[in-house]
């Protein structure tokens, strides 16, 4: 779909609205700019990324739908300093709305002000269909040690409450149990403790190893 211009290259206006012809050759006169904001409140509404969040969606497309834009037909979405925003997962790819959406969110200086009581944002690669959040996992759900290793004391805590557990597909025989006190359990010690044992010895400051 085009913008239909006048010969001298100004916009054919009607009604007071931009004319677009569509690749069938119907026109059509719309505000392309309330149309632009409909349809990236849609993208706010249907994003998994809205379930972590005390923020209603129209509220959180005001706050940082600023940071999305059409480049070459295709959504991209830029922080605070302009840079723009990359898949964490296809490398060199533009991030997708729901990649670049949490990752706004996990940049916001104060999201510990809208996110919920163990809201959970969507993993890196992560569309709408839904993949295993990172940084504080939906409940149930496993992670990479890599995601895990990548949390802060007060994620690991929410993830493992949340019933979340640590995959990293090791098979073998069941591991020694850690000494009382211990601020370092390996990997296999980790996923063989129980939800309980798991949350106090991530409370307390410990810390999983290779």
């Amino acid at each position: 779909m085009k913008l239909k211009l006048n010969k001298d290259g100004s916009a054919v206006v009607k009604d007071g609205k931009p004319v677009y012809v569509h690749d069938s050759g119907r026109e059509e006169a719309f505000d392309a700019t309330a149309a632009w904001r409909l349809a990236l409140s849609a993208h706010f509404a249907a994003s998994p990324v809205m379930a972590g969040l005390k923020l209603p969606a129209d509220v959180a497309a005001s706050f940082f739908g600023d940071a999305f834009r059409l480049e070459g037909g295709k959504l991209i979405a830029i922080d605070k300093h302009g840079i723009q925003l990359y898949s964490p997962t296809r490398h060199g790819e533009a991030a997708n709305f729901d990649e670049a959406f949490g990752q706004l969110v996990d940049r916001y200086e104060r999201k510990g002000m809208i996110l919920r009581e163990g809201g959970a944002l969507p993993a890196p690669g992560a569309g709408a269909a839904g993949a295993a959040p990172v940084g504080q996992p939906a409940a149930g759900r496993a992670v990479t040690r890599q995601q895990f290793d990548s949390m802060d004391p007060e994620q690991r805590m929410r993830h493992i409450k949340a019933g979340g557990s640590v995959a990293d597909g090791a098979t073998g025989p069941a591991p020694a149990a850690p000494a009382r006190g211990a601020k370092v359990m390996t990997r296999a010690q980790f996923d063989q403790s129980s939800q309980g044992d798991r949350a106090a010895f991530i409370k307390a400051g410990g810390s999983v190893s290779d």
